[in-house]
């Protein structure tokens, strides 16, 4: 059975794998799928590291010169991870999109 550790945001819950870490005596997150590839929450919402390079549509929240996601307004990061969700609307999973009474609904491919 593979360890993960688990966190909420906005009723979704989101599985980060980890392993334990020989040098830290600990077990530790496994954030490789998150570098190589997009993860996104079930509700299309885009899950990534606190310092990843900000992206074209950054909305800076305490630092006008903010580089990374986690200087972002539209980031959420967990409490004790590195990982965090982007609710920005023009990040989300494509045919992902809020209803229009806040449900969420899938597009049609």
């Amino acid at each position: 059975m593979e360890q993960v550790k688990r966190y909420a945001f906005e009723g979704e819950v989101i599985e980060v794998p980890v392993y334990w870490d020989d040098r830290l005596q600990r077990y530790a997150e496994d954030y490789r799928d998150y570098i190589q590839q997009p993860v996104y929450t079930p509700g299309g919402r885009l899950i990534l590291l606190t310092i990843e390079d900000a992206c074209p549509y950054a909305d800076p929240a305490d630092c006008p010169g903010g580089i990374d996601c986690g200087a972002c307004r539209h980031y959420h990061q967990f409490p004790g991870s590195q990982l965090g969700v982007c609710s920005n609307e023009k990040r989300r999973r494509p045919g992902k999109q809020r209803g229009a009474a806040g449900t969420r609904k899938e597009e049609p491919t």
